[in-house]
């Protein structure tokens, strides 16, 4: 049986070492951030830039710690709910609701005896920054009729497989050590489970026949996280002008788990079934495993513009964060053909195979640039606004450059990937974030805080996912599907008690995404063409959110 070698033969096609492949939707998927952190924060839509005196807001404006002039130590924690089908949920082995420690941290002040330098303060907090935990499923879909080398059939994911074996004019013969180095392992794992089969002229592949399928299956579970680790430096001058300066760590842990399935037809158009009377069907699963650590810097400045009001503005800057990062895939296809092994003469109902990739890269995220402005109004309410741009023109990926002594991780010694480049400034735009929040004293020792939080959709509309390019990583691909993401809404609330010293803040977040599903990738013109004849399946991911915070101040 030809999976027999399978595992031999993928290796061969990689150099011995295969990749996973990163693409424009990883690239966003690193680069964007969740609402998150202590409630108080969480509660007023994360619009505390200007306002300052908070822990969290110093991943966005480090100066806002300068605006402390006592010790502050807090711990947060909750957890979050996701959208979707609990049977769902519990057949991915991802739970729907899931508790975490959201944020950690405290700074220290050291009052000077100067007349201008009021105040110096080091601090240090933890947030969880990203929270990747959703559920994407779609249940028997029809799959719509198309045209397939002037026949009209029921489409297919190995249609997409069958494009992939051909170069410019010419049909790769995936027996062929050399040709299959020039296509992706899926490919090739889908000719070696019969999903795509070979037409032979003068013993030369002259096409490849696809199969057929009348609806599929589709589950994407994804779980993990970004932490973000910030230490922070920050002055006071003259209570009127505070500057501040984060070194920024942060820590990838990935995983995803896809399920595809397709009810199969033959070439009659008729579905096929097993000897039991069960309908057959060719199923892929993938596993993926994704790691890696980054390091940024954020500079902040706070100015009271008028000596007599409280009103502040903030501007930051974030550079990129430069990540090195590694991924583990492996894929399985249960092929719904069955054949004939020739050296043995047994026949198969099905056909299995499975392979292993791994890759080691290096992103670079978009710059960002904040401008927040806030106010208070007597001891009773405090108002805080932000807006955001992430530049996404600046993001970059690379790949590592090898030595006899292993591979270097100097940004300035990877290989820029130029073709990547071409679909993150195609495909990917710049994310605008407006952060609005109110807080309001409603008793001595009491406080309401209400927010909003909206981010622009960070891909164009049409996006999607190349597989047709001269990068090194799609031609490692191990997976078809990509969702478009749209705008985010976020909705918080949240109450507070302070006391002389302890504190206690409580928050809700309630966050709506819309977000187009594509399994995979046809179009019957172009097969690089942006359009996809498969058409999208609307999804709203929906979240809703609850943080407790505990705090001190000394």
């Amino acid at each position: 049986m030809k999976n027999i070698f399978l595992a031999i033969a993928a290796c061969a096609c990689c150099g011995g070492g295969s990749l996973s492949a990163q693409d424009i939707y990883k690239v966003e998927k690193f680069s964007t951030f969740d609402l998150n952190g202590d409630a108080r924060y969480v509660g007023m839509g994360g619009a505390m830039s200007a306002l300052g005196a908070n822990l969290s807001a110093v991943g966005s404006n480090p100066a806002s710690s300068a605006l402390y002039r006592r010790g502050d130590a807090s711990v947060s924690g909750g957890f979050i709910t996701n959208s979707g089908d609990s049977r769902d949920a519990e057949y991915f082995n991802s739970s729907k609701t899931k508790a975490s420690i959201d944020q950690m941290g405290f700074v220290y002040t050291f009052k000077l005896d100067d007349s201008i330098t009021k105040f110096v303060n080091f601090g240090f907090n933890y947030k969880k920054s990203r929270n990747f935990r959703n559920l994407m499923v779609l249940n028997d879909i029809p799959l719509p009729v198309a045209m397939m080398d002037g026949q009209t059939r029921g489409m297919s994911q190995s249609w997409q497989m069958r494009d992939l074996a051909q170069i410019s004019d010419r049909w790769l013969d995936l027996t062929d050590k050399n040709d299959r180095a020039m296509t992706t392992p899926l490919a090739i794992l889908g000719y070696e489970t019969f999903l795509i089969d070979p037409v032979l002229v003068d013993n030369k592949v002259s096409n490849y026949k696809p199969s057929y399928a009348e609806a599929y299956h589709y589950g994407r579970a994804n779980q993990g996280g970004i932490q973000q680790y910030d230490f922070n430096l920050s002055f006071n001058f003259s209570e009127r002008y505070y500057l501040g300066v984060n070194i920024g760590v942060y820590n990838i842990d990935a995983q995803s788990s896809l399920e595809y399935e397709e009810a199969s037809l033959g070439e009659d158009g008729k579905p096929f079934f097993a000897a039991n009377g069960q309908r057959k069907t060719y199923v892929m699963n993938q596993e993926e495993q994704i790691t890696g650590t980054g390091v940024d810097a954020k500079f902040g400045f706070i100015a009271r513009p008028l000596a007599e009001s409280p009103l502040r503005l903030g501007l930051s800057v974030t550079t990129p964060t430069f990540y090195s990062i590694s991924s583990s895939t492996r894929l399985d296809i249960r092929s719904h053909h069955g054949h004939t092994n020739s050296d043995t003469g047994k026949s198969y109902d099905y056909t299995t195979g499975y392979l292993t990739t791994t890759n080691d890269y290096l992103l670079r995220t978009p710059w960002k640039v904040n401008f927040s402005i806030g106010s208070t109004i007597g001891n009773r309410l405090a108002i805080g606004a932000e807006y955001e741009i992430a530049d996404h023109l600046s993001a970059q990926v690379r790949y590592l450059e090898s030595t006899s002594d292993g591979p270097y991780y100097n940004w300035g010694i990877g290989r820029k990937d130029k073709v990547m480049q071409y679909e993150i400034d195609n495909y990917l735009k710049d994310v605008h974030t407006l952060r609005l929040g109110l807080e309001g004293r409603i008793a001595q020792s009491l406080f309401a805080r209400f927010g909003y939080n909206w981010v622009s959709s960070p891909f164009s509309k049409n996006a999607f996912l190349n597989l047709y390019t001269d990068s090194p990583s799609y031609q490692y691909s191990t997976s078809t599907d990509y969702a478009n993401l749209g705008s985010i809404h976020r909705y918080t609330c949240g109450l507070g008690y302070r006391g002389d010293a302890f504190y206690v803040d409580a928050a809700y977040q309630y966050q709506k995404q819309g977000v187009d599903v594509y399994p995979f990738h046809y179009n019957a013109e172009n097969r690089v063409g942006e359009k996809n004849d498969l058409p999208a399946q609307h999804l709203d991911l929906k979240r809703h959110g609850f943080i407790l915070t505990l705090g001190y101040r000394f």
